[in-house]
């Protein structure tokens, strides 16, 4: 048992340089509780640039603590934390004021009792202050206030890198996601307050202010939680599935840019319906889909992909940031990483869903060599500025920050890339496009019957083990060994070409680190225009080309790869 003085002892020195940073490791104080409701009601003075805030988080108790602690900004002021029970016998609800303390971006809650393992629980808590202002949106985020080009005011708040903390108390981690989520936003009655899932109404308080209020029915991670405020008009088109549900999907936009909003959103609902005919059912049919016009580049908030690109189209065909923010909602929403050491599990995989979308498009209108063209074209494309400096899914714990900047604060993409080609290799060496695409649908479909509900249950934490697992089904053999040469440490694997008279060998060369890694990635070669399709049993293969001969590795680009000194 670990004393209440013991516990404070623990909360004081983990929250000593506390940065701002989501994930970092949970206390004793918050492991204990598992969060299943938040009620979120916020007021936004724009002119003040303030808000006031306050939060019921309902939870369950998972281990005995006297304790909970939330992460929350330092820079706001709470003024009341209290526990609402239920009078026994009566069903009354009272509320019980609690004890707290902050100290840096913690706030620890004193329960004044030792709640049990099986309890339910319901804190409220009553904030304000200035939030931090967002200083380059969305990666390093915070409240962003700007104007429209008619001088409106124009507010939104981004907040994946430094944490749903940045404007409102949470358990800041991605491991625990509300099952479902209610949210009320009071602003200037001539905007708009626009925020994630179902609208449930707007209520006008005759002082200026009005509060919109959103629910979201399904399990929603903290950073995906946002809002827009500004003069919204709406663009609604309808999306007709190709898994045969229809819904109007609303783009909330500025008025400037109604007429590009127009223009896009053929190709929006056609993005949406190549990623479900590729990865499966859009899961939050039940809360809808909507965009929302903000004054950074783009995010993946659930149900609400936010939108501030320049309404245009890639050499490719699509918008590639409405369509990266969409891959989202199934590579980030749908599948989360339980820790942010899988954050690769969200930009990895949307980042290829583009590569994936760019053939799509090519085939549809030119044909499948056109198709597979486009595909190649698109990877060489994000195969320049691999860092290879960190592992893109190491084993240890991770914070956001930890895995989206390297140790001297450089960005780090390979979780998006590099990862993505470690995909584009899998699919070359599963060498079946049925069984491929099978196994990246079941990492997050893994029956049918997941694929026909939508009420949250078919949300999924996926880690970078789930993924081997279902990719070493597709292709018949355990891919531990190749996976661990490209996850799990930084250094992409070498490939080498021997000749010797007639014989020419290529081999796998691995870092030293790795000697005795089972790494046997097939390659094509091309030996004087002939395709040859090598197997790499054992790291190497060898085959006859007269010396004069030349001999091309990998010469579509299928592997990742280096050459070797």
């Amino acid at each position: 048992m670990i004393r209440a003085t013991a516990l404070a002892v623990l909360f004081s020195a983990a929250a000593v340089a506390q940065p701002n940073d989501s994930g970092l490791p949970l206390l004793p104080e918050q492991a204990a509780i598992d969060v299943t409701y938040i009620d979120l009601e916020v007021s936004v003075d724009i002119e003040e640039r303030t808000i006031e805030g306050e939060v019921v988080t309902e939870a369950r108790v998972v281990q005995p603590t006297a304790a909970v602690v939330f992460d929350l900004d330092a820079p706001f002021q709470v003024e009341s934390v209290e526990e609402v029970a239920y009078v026994v016998g009566s069903g009354d609800e009272v509320s019980l004021p609690r004890a707290f303390e902050r100290d840096g971006n913690r706030l620890r809650v004193d329960l004044g009792r030792t709640a049990q393992p099986g309890e339910g629980m319901r804190l409220r808590v009553s904030y304000s202050g200035a939030p931090r202002v967002a200083p380059r949106p969305p990666w390093d985020g915070g409240f962003t206030w700007t104007e429209t080009e008619g001088g409106r005011p124009w507010v939104a708040v981004s907040c994946q890198i430094q944490g749903a903390d940045l404007w409102w108390p949470v358990k800041d981690h991605p491991s625990d996601e509300p099952d479902s989520l209610r949210i009320a936003l009071r602003a200037p009655s001539d905007l708009r307050a626009i925020s994630n899932g179902v609208w449930e109404g707007r209520e006008d308080h005759g002082d200026g202010t009005a509060t919109e209020r959103w629910f979201v029915s399904t399990p929603i991670n903290n950073y995906g939680v946002s809002f827009g405020i500004g003069p919204y008009e709406t663009v609604e088109a309808e999306y007709q599935s190709p898994l045969g549900w229809t819904q109007t999907v609303p783009f909330f936009v500025l008025p400037e840019r109604v007429k590009d909003a127009e223009r896009q959103m053929p190709g929006f609902l056609d993005a949406l319906a190549f990623l479900e005919r590729t990865f499966g059912p859009y899961a939050w049919r039940a809360d809808g889909y909507k965009i929302l016009h903000t004054p950074y580049l783009g995010m993946e908030h659930q149900t609400l992909v936010a939108y501030g690109s320049d309404f245009g189209e890639n050499d490719f065909g699509f918008d590639w940031l409405h369509f990266h923010e969409l891959a989202h909602e199934w590579w980030a929403n749908l599948g989360s990483a339980p820790d942010w050491r899988d954050f690769w599990v969200h930009e990895s995989f949307a980042n290829y869903a583009e590569a994936l979308y760019a053939e799509d498009i090519a085939r549809r209108r030119d044909g499948d060599e056109a198709g597979r063209a486009a595909y190649l074209a698109y990877l060489q494309n994000t195969r320049r500025g691999h860092r290879n400096e960190i592992p893109i899914a190491p084993r240890e714990s991770r914070t956001t920050q930890q895995m989206y900047q390297l140790p001297d604060g450089r960005s780090n993409g390979d979780i998006y890339s590099k990862g993505g080609w470690v995909l584009h290799t899998m699919r070359g060496l599963v060498n079946d496009d049925d069984r491929f695409f099978a196994a990246l649908r079941s990492i997050l479909y893994p029956t049918d019957q997941d694929e026909q509900t939508t009420d949250g249950r078919q949300a999924r934490f996926v880690s970078a083990e789930d993924v081997i697992r279902q990719l070493s089904l597709a292709a018949g053999r355990d891919l531990g060994g190749v996976l661990e040469v490209y996850l799990r440490q930084p250094e992409v694997p070498r490939l080498a070409l021997e000749r010797d008279g007639t014989t020419a060998t290529v081999r796998w060369v691995l870092p030293a680190a790795l000697e005795g890694v089972s790494f046997d990635v097939p390659v094509e070669v091309d030996v004087a225009g002939q395709r040859v399709r090598l197997p790499m049993t054992g790291g190497a293969s060898s085959f006859e080309a007269a010396p004069d001969l030349e001999v091309v590795l990998d010469p579509d680009g299928w592997v990742l790869f280096e050459p070797a000194e």
